[in-house]
């Protein structure tokens, strides 16, 4: 009677466990989704959209003929798949994503000129910095050779200033902004409580011209991406 009971138990438990998975699973699924659902650019700039949530072979496709895909990772077992973008004329266009039986759909705007959104580089080509605009929030990717990568700054625009929040190498929080002098946008460190930024100091950058942000870009991602893989 014992053995049947321990059995018993143990097949109750057992049946208890495989239930408790299967409302993770549907959860796990409900995650897969796009970085953007739309996104803002100019003509002649690239864009990037990134797939999380699933380790599942994906198809990138474009409607429209204002942008083009430029560089997909094709690979699956990954965490997650991105595709690079470029606006190839003004207008609006569709990069789809197709994974699971699934379509979802980022919506890119491109423009003949902007303000903010581009690609920017100082001098020494060894400050990056990759503005686009998400909906209505602008989303920046920064870095700084052999320093640091941030990644997601999200903001608005107010009285002509970029102003940036998000997360820097050390895991705080960290406001940066962005102005324009001229042809260079002043990039400034706002607030930061991290050793190697100094709180106010500023950075002047340029606008990249046509691959030449694209290619700074992929760069700092694969470094990114390679090192959670």
């Amino acid at each position: 009677m014992k053995r049947r009971y321990i059995a018993s138990l143990l097949c109750v438990c057992l049946l208890l466990c495989n239930l408790s998975m299967i409302p993770g699973r549907y959860a796990q699924a409900e995650k897969v989704h796009l970085t953007s659902k739309e996104v803002t650019i100019i003509k002649g700039q690239y864009a990037f959209i990134g797939l999380k949530g699933t380790d599942s072979k994906v198809k990138w496709r474009v409607a429209g003929g204002n942008i083009k895909i430029h560089e997909t990772n094709k690979s699956s077992g990954k965490t997650w798949s991105y595709c690079y973008i470029k606006a190839v004329k003004t207008g609006t266009g569709t990069l789809k994503c197709i994974v699971n039986n699934k379509v979802l759909k980022c919506r890119v705007n491109v423009l003949s000129k902007s303000a903010f959104i581009g690609d920017f580089s100082d001098d020494a080509g060894e400050v990056y910095l990759d503005v686009f605009k998400s909906g209505k929030k602008y989303v920046a990717f920064y870095s700084q050779f052999r320093l640091a990568k941030l990644d997601w700054l999200e903001g608005t625009v107010k009285n002509g200033i970029l102003t940036l929040n998000g997360r820097d190498s050390a895991d705080k929080p960290i406001t940066v902004t962005l102005s324009c002098k001229g042809n260079k946008r002043i990039f400034t460190f706002k607030k930061t409580t991290w050793e190697y930024f100094t709180q106010g100091s500023t950075i002047a950058l340029k606008k990249c011209k046509g691959k030449d942000g694209y290619e700074n870009a992929l760069h700092g991602f694969e470094l990114y991406y390679n090192a959670y893989i």
